[in-house]
């Protein structure tokens, strides 16, 4: 009988041990090389150890230039990666990163639906040769962790795992400051791969610490980064902030400004010309002048948004377009170049209107300031003055109210000069002398830019039908058609390399073109320099350099970008050649 009994408690304490041993290898798996032990609080919290055999390595979350990420997921269940151990950094041949586990690492997990989660881990050991491998677990099998070793398993995890911390860059920016000593060598990696480009991660130390920059493909935004130095790691969670160069305040500001700068531009003077001489003939009254400058107004403001909701409805399907996009039409810049000749005509006397249609129009209250406000825009589309190309580019990466409340400033900002000069044309005959012969002859003189603009525009409408768009002058120097890659691949190998987005009907960029990039100190530097150049032609619509153009947050021309060091900047509108580093 006593025997009997011995055996059964025998039996009960085999089966206890058996039933933990059973729950104890549930926990734990194992590849050649890697082996995974999970506990878990019995809630939704779980640890995963890795221990990896000597000479042996998976990757982290990113794994770097090279390698494979190790990846969590999980089947009827929601799971979250909440932290990670530290990995070991390492540059290979001074050019490549990569980021390891050796030895042991750790991974905190948050899972709901615990009891029904399947756990999977996916990764590549790695020594001489890589291996892709993955283990899963069914976490109802696996018995909850006893509180001590739970608790020394949170700490024993803790100790590996970087200090959390959130750093700030400003909206659009890409650029975080370091509070720490200048000198100090550290890694910026982001948690995962293909999220930026890390081949343009960029650390410069200044008088506040350490600068780091980067390049991404917007609206691709880094969220979070690990930063290791030799004594701390930290995990920072990025935030972007607007400052005051980012609010639509400020950018509103600027395209009201550029909107004033457009009527100095080139391609607008024709039109203040032929009106200007309209005042001087203009008997001065109380009330008209007023009215006249809200109706050209009016037609500023209409002709503004026109252009901003077929831009929108452009940019909607699928097109890449921008600021003077409607001179890649032949026909527009055929009908503009008519128009013209015809503006011509009239004021060098050679063409008259019959009295009838004057007199109609002008019993047509204000129609007259109105068609002319309009028009002007449509004039002025080719250029783009200083601040408009920030504003615009801005404009156009936000909501469609914010790209109107962008354009209505472009154009209260445009009407506003010659509109005080409707309210107030005493102001213009205090300065000029009584009319007289004199108005003849600068009637004639006035037309003279009218003539020039119906020949340019003649001369684009013929090579827009007639001719190749793409326009280079290769005589003297080496300009080649704009090629992402090649210029990516240009720029990784430190050459220095101009881009000009250029068009035919953009007046600013042949100004440009004739006094800067003709110019023999432009040729000089860029002989000196072994600059390579690169034009992208927009006279015609092409999508690929809509696309370009958009890449670097523009949506008007003139652009001119240049990379140095295997960095890039925009160029000023008017830029000095002096300017350019070297």
């Amino acid at each position: 009988m006593m025997k009997n009994k011995i055996c059964l408690v025998f039996a009960l304490l085999y089966g206890l041990l058996s039933f933990s041993a059973a729950y104890a290898d549930d926990a734990i798996k194992s590849t050649e090389n890697t082996t995974i032990r999970l506990y878990h609080n019995g809630e939704d919290k779980v640890l995963a150890e890795f221990v990896m055999q000597p000479d042996w390595h998976i990757s982290w979350s990113n794994p770097g230039d090279v390698g494979q990420p190790t990846e969590v997921t999980a089947i009827n269940s929601k799971i979250e990666v909440t932290a990670q151990s530290i990995p070991v950094a390492r540059t290979i041949y001074d050019i490549m990163h990569e980021y390891l586990y050796e030895n042991t690492a750790y991974y905190a997990l948050q899972v709901d639906n615990l009891d029904k989660a399947e756990i999977t881990f996916s990764f590549v050991e790695c020594n001489d040769v890589c291996k892709p491998e993955s283990l899963t677990f069914k976490m109802a099998e696996i018995a909850a962790s006893p509180d001590v070793q739970w608790l020394e398993m949170q700490q024993r995890a803790q100790a590996t795992f970087p200090q959390k911390i959130t750093l700030t860059s400003p909206l659009g920016e890409n650029r975080l400051q370091l509070n720490m000593d200048a000198q100090t060598p550290l890694y910026f990696a982001p948690t995962k791969k293909d999220i930026i480009d890390e081949m343009s991660i960029e650390t410069e130390p200044n008088a506040e610490g350490i600068s780091v920059k980067w390049q991404s493909d917007k609206p691709q935004q880094l969220k979070q980064a690990l930063i290791i130095t030799p004594n701390n790691a930290y995990l920072a969670d990025i935030e972007y902030k607007s400052t005051l160069t980012d609010t639509l305040l400020y950018m509103i500001i600027l395209a009201f400004i550029g909107g004033i700068i457009l009527n100095a531009m080139p391609c607008v003077f024709p039109i203040l010309s032929l009106k200007i001489f309209t005042l001087l003939k203009q008997p001065q009254t109380g009330i008209t002048p007023y009215k006249n400058a809200v109706f050209y107004t009016l037609g500023v403001l209409l002709s503004f948004i026109v252009l901003a909701v077929i831009m929108l409805w452009l940019k909607t399907e699928g097109n890449n377009i921008g600021w003077g996009f409607q001179l890649q039409s032949s026909w527009f810049v055929g009908i503009m170049s008519i128009i013209f000749l015809l503006l011509f005509l009239f004021m060098a006397d050679i063409l008259h209107f019959p009295n009838f249609a004057g007199n109609t129009i002008h019993r047509l209250s204000g129609f007259n300031e109105f068609t002319t406000g309009f028009f002007a825009v449509l004039v002025a589309s080719p250029c783009a003055g200083p601040f408009m190309g920030a504003a615009i580019g801005y404009a156009f990466m936000r909501t469609n109210a914010e790209v109107m409340a962008i354009f209505t400033a472009l154009a209260l900002g445009y009407a506003l000069p010659y509109a005080l000069i409707e309210m107030f044309p005493q102001a213009l005959h205090r300065i000029l002398p009584k009319p007289g012969a004199w108005m003849q002859k600068l009637k004639i003189i006035l037309s003279v830019p009218i003539l020039i603009t119906a020949i340019w525009l003649g001369s684009i409408f013929y090579t827009q039908i007639m001719t190749d768009t793409y326009a280079a002058d290769t005589t003297e120097l080496d300009w080649q058609p704009f090629d992402a890659e090649k210029i990516a691949e240009l720029n990784e190998q430190g050459r220095n390399i101009f881009v000009d987005f250029t068009a035919d009907w953009c007046l600013t960029c042949q100004f440009n073109e004739r006094f800067i990039l003709k110019s023999q100190r432009f040729k000089e530097f860029v002989q000196e320099n072994n600059v390579a150049l690169f034009v992208a032609d927009l006279t015609e619509h092409q999508e690929d350099l809509g696309t370009a153009l958009s890449s670097y947050g523009r949506d008007a021309i003139p652009l001119y970008v240049y990379y140095h060091q295997g960095k890039y900047e925009i160029l000023p509108l008017f830029f000095s050649v002096k300017s350019l580093p070297q």
